[in-house]
């Protein structure tokens, strides 16, 4: 991973030295668990669960795209979507639909960076 793609990376608020002290500075597992997270269901599956009202399932996929989020350090994407696991366990829906926006803003914009990896 180049400096560009790893500034890139940054702006979109991913941790890449966090996330790879976790990984024990494994910069070719990082990327291909990047590149696996290209593939994860839990962001669509949270849309549509919360367009269809079915809040228990948005909880569900909410939670694991939190965890997902913070193992790989794409730290501006667990802390748009806390927001929405925090409400969702609280069983508020209040302003979910903009917290909704906010996540999917940033999450375009992580997998922007990402798709820079190749």
């Amino acid at each position: 991973m180049n400096q560009e793609i790893k500034e890139q990376m940054r702006e979109a608020g991913v941790n890449i030295e966090g996330a790879l002290e976790r990984l024990m500075n494994n910069e070719g597992l990082y990327e291909r668990l990047l590149g696996k997270f290209k593939a994860d269901k839990n962001y669509q599956g949270l849309v549509d669960a919360i367009g269809e009202k079915r809040y228990e399932d948005a909880f569900n996929c909410a939670h694991a795209l939190k965890g997902v989020a913070g193992n790989l350090g794409l730290d501006s994407l667990m802390e748009a979507d806390v927001v929405i696991v925090e409400k969702l366990r609280a069983n508020t829906t209040d302003g979910l639909d903009e917290d909704v926006k906010a996540l999917t803003e940033t999450y375009d914009n992580i997998m922007r960076a990402i798709e820079t990896l190749g």
